[in-house]
């Protein structure tokens, strides 16, 4: 598909539109109720929903019409694809039932296929005439992730943080194919006021964002993160959703060749109900937010745990960490990634600068909500000889006591058959404490296992600790008191990113994180289902598959395209640990994310099973039904790389329910294998090798099958 090119005269028209633009960051959640009220008054409830972007528009679209309706909205699915464009795109059936709506809705995926559908060989198409028209007539453009992307006149179309400010601009004939590769190229133009990026806090995007600006001559840029909006009337734009948005004023800033990618940038995080007058570029926040007060609370050091710079809302805990700071002795902080092909340090310096900027707060429904206005923000990128020392470290480092366990589970024992969760069962000590701060929905998600654990005549009661109320959270002393008298707590799965944001709220554990480190030390287990038993380990894996491990291997880059691994709380340091194992084929992802971390030990949850830690963390147990796969790495041979199959160094076991097993004694604790155990293993190898081809097709490299059955240990086994 052919993209046109980029050019510095960005197309500017329809600022005088009638009509309204949603830009939706991405992950826009069904449950999201506030976001969809504020589309249904800007559409009166009518709108046409196109999904070109995806690879699969007619089941993406079919999804898409069902949670609209589900918000009371008269929705249809439009079936202009990228598939059928040569047609669609000019059908005067389509174009007129287009009209008829008078609003419109992109999905996710691709945003070339967007353009790409709607502009053909330089023309702009009747379909997308057809949608100015309604934008000028006063309708509705809304869109989400590449629905966003497309809104600007110059555009995204890939590339991470990293590689934009270490590398610049991929012109190589294999870039297109490299999501990865930073590349420009011409959107639709509909958001004539700067640039545009989309999951922009969750993916660290910060870099791309300012180097593409930079390059298309926009002097302000927008970040839009996951289920959050810009809605645009007008000059006005208004933040609605989850998070917010980031707005980089660039029009002050300085460009140059040398180590500084971009000085005395300014950047404001504007939170749900903030706005920005966008004719002056001035942000406008909500009329509850007050000024942040000095207290005894308030930082006065940088961030402890150091994080990548391009992580998972890294940028964004730094600001919220300036914003609750005592600015006379704590004004500034930085965070760092390195680009070890091209041997660059790319560092982020953040300042809070006197009488400029605004760190500003207010409190709904329990809930901290923060707005900082005018931040500075230099970019540095120097050359270095050597990978630094990795920063990304964490600060606890629990002293368990021998009886104290950590209960890892691959998926939610609701769910187990009764054989398995009355092994489960045994292990909880009441009261049981119910933490959901992995959940989106963490009251719903929370009253469920109460539910649960009520029918299992088992007391227990919800500790309410989520990412947005995590700060009040910390100060309540009863709360903490709370946790301190558990028998046992339990967290429920969901993101693991919500439990590391959260108990490590602006980079520094929170004293409720301090609190169920004591409990944990003097005993009290801890269980942990799928997501949050990944998130209790030192290095957790984000995201990611295993395909997209085999085609471009493991980073810390959020916005990278293969398996994104981040720090985690640093209960346990015993290696990697993933879940929902089997189901999901995630058996080249653990590899490949051990292989770039150096992580010895790897271990794979299945579903239905999970696994005791011991205090002393040298021995590990299996309970539950199928079991848990364990990964060994001998790091002195390991080879394995992205499209590199090779299984030396290599090893994998079964640990089955109820094998009780020293790390040191692997290979002689489960040479015996189930034929069940056996199957299992057998079934993992053959994904590894499906999810192989799928990643490289017909590649110089063969995946070995019979090879990789020697990773399986005793040939006794195999019989």
């Amino acid at each position: 598909m052919s993209t046109p090119e980029i050019t510095q005269s960005t197309v500017r028209r329809d600022r005088q539109a009638l009509g309204s633009l949603a830009l939706i960051g991405g992950r826009f959640e069904a449950d999201n109720t506030p976001l969809f009220k504020a589309l249904y008054q800007r559409c009166n409830g009518r709108i046409a929903i196109c999904s070109m972007a995806s690879g699969f528009p007619e089941e993406v679209g079919a999804e898409t019409v069902d949670e609209f309706r589900s918000h009371g909205f008269y929705a249809e699915l439009i079936p202009v694809f990228f598939e059928n464009r040569k047609e669609s795109a000019y059908d005067s059936g389509l174009i007129e039932r287009l009209q008829a709506f008078g609003s419109v809705f992109f999905t996710g995926g691709d945003q070339s296929r967007i353009v790409g559908t709607l502009i053909q060989e330089g023309i702009e198409t009747p379909a997308l005439i057809a949608i100015r028209e309604l934008y000028l007539a006063g309708g509705l453009i809304a869109g989400s992730s590449a629905g966003a992307a497309i809104m600007s006149g110059p555009m995204i179309l890939g590339g991470t943080s990293l590689n934009a400010i270490s590398r610049g601009v991929d012109s190589s004939p294999g870039a297109k194919d490299d999501f990865d590769a930073f590349r420009l190229g011409e959107g639709l133009g509909f958001f004539t006021w700067g640039m545009v990026d989309q999951h922009f806090l969750q993916r660290g995007r910060i870099g791309r964002l300012i180097k593409a600006a930079e390059l298309s001559g926009e002097s302000m840029a927008f970040g839009i993160d996951e289920n959050s909006a810009l809605i645009v009337q007008g000059s006005r734009g208004e933040v609605v959703g989850e998070t917010g948005i980031l707005f980089i004023d660039l029009r002050k800033a300085t460009f140059d060749d040398g180590e500084f990618a971009v000085r005395s940038a300014r950047v404001s995080f504007l939170d749900d109900g903030d706005s920005i007058d966008l004719q002056r570029g001035k942000p406008i926040p909500a009329a509850d937010k007050r000024r942040t007060r000095v207290g005894r609370a308030s930082y006065r050091s940088p961030a402890p745990v150091r994080r990548n710079a391009f992580a998972s809302y890294g940028l964004h805990d730094l600001m919220l960490r300036l914003v609750e700071s005592d600015p006379a002795f704590y004004s500034k902080d930085s965070a760092s990634a390195f680009d070890a092909a091209y041997g660059n340090q790319v560092t982020l310096h953040v300042q809070r600068r006197p009488r400029r900027s605004r760190a500003l707060r207010a409190v709904r429904s329990g809930e901290i909500r923060y707005t900082a206005l005018n931040f500075d923000l230099d970019i540095h990128c120097a050359a270095l000889d050597a990978c630094p020392l990795n920063e990304s470290t964490q600060v606890l480092r629990p002293d368990p006591a021998p009886e104290a366990r950590l209960v890892m589970l691959g998926s939610t024992p609701i769910d187990w058959p009764y054989a398995a969760r009355k092994t489960l069962l045994g292990e909880l000590r009441e009261p049981v404490g119910v933490l959901a701060t992995a959940s989106g929905e963490p009251t719903a998600m929370a009253e469920r296992y109460l539910d649960w654990l009520a029918s299992e005549n088992i007391q227990a009661e919800l500790l309410p600790i989520s990412l947005h109320n995590i700060e009040r959270a910390s100060r309540d002393r009863a709360l903490l008191k709370t946790i301190d008298r558990m028998g046992s707590l339990f967290f429920t799965g969901g993101d693991q990113r919500r439990v590391t944001e959260a108990l490590l709220h602006c980079a520094e554990a929170t004293p409720v994180l301090h609190s169920i480190v004591t409990a944990y030390e003097r005993g009290t287990p801890l269980i942990a289902v799928a997501a949050s038993a990944t998130a209790l380990g030192a290095r957790m894996i984000a995201e990611g598959d295993s395909v997209a491990a085999w085609r471009y291997g493991s980073s810390e880059d959020a916005s990278f395209s293969g398996v994104v691994v981040e720090r985690g709380i640093g209960l346990t340091r015993l290696g990697l640990i993933d879940q929902n194992f089997l189901r999901r084929h995630r058996l080249g992802r653990l590899l490949m994310a051990c292989t770039a971390q150096q992580q010895r030990f790897g271990f794979g949850l299945c579903e239905g099973a999970g696994m005791i830690i011991h205090g002393n963390e040298r021995e590990i147990e299996a309970i539950g039904s199928n079991g848990v796969v364990v990964v060994e790495l001998d790091l002195d041979r390991v080879r394995l790389a992205p499209k590199v199959p090779d299984p030396a160094g290599v090893r994998l076991y079964m640990l089955e329910p109820g094998q009780r097993v020293r790390l040191d004694d692997l290979a002689g604790a489960t040479a015996e294998r189930s034929a069940a155990a056996t199957a299992l293993l057998q079934e993992a190898l053959d994904d590894l090798a499906r999810d192989y081809q799928l990643a490289l097709g017909e590649s110089e490299q063969v995946f070995n099958s019979p090879q990789w059955l020697q990773t399986l240990g005793s040939p006794r086994a195999l019989h």
